[in-house]
């Protein structure tokens, strides 16, 4: 939580990111609120946004299927 309340706003240098991304958020993460993966999301561009019902901002292994599935999805994305 501290590095989130001490960081300054990367809002600027995510616009600069030039790469396929990928950006997961929990619906029900407790830390960081939804929001802030929409935010991230939205500040590089081309993001494709997964947001995953249930998930907090724990990864348990009930998940991993559902996120596997995701990235294999992403990384054969054309560059």
């Amino acid at each position: 939580m501290a590095a989130i309340i001490f960081q300054e706003d990367p809002t600027t240098e995510l616009a600069n990111v030039g790469v396929a991304t990928l950006v997961i958020h929990g619906e029900a993460d407790w830390l960081v609120d939804p929001s802030g993966g929409k935010a991230t999301a939205a500040a590089i561009p081309g993001a494709w946004l997964k947001f995953v019902a249930g998930l907090g901002h724990d990864l348990p292994s009930g998940y991993f299927d559902e996120l596997l599935t995701d990235l294999v999805r992403h990384f054969h994305q054309p560059a």
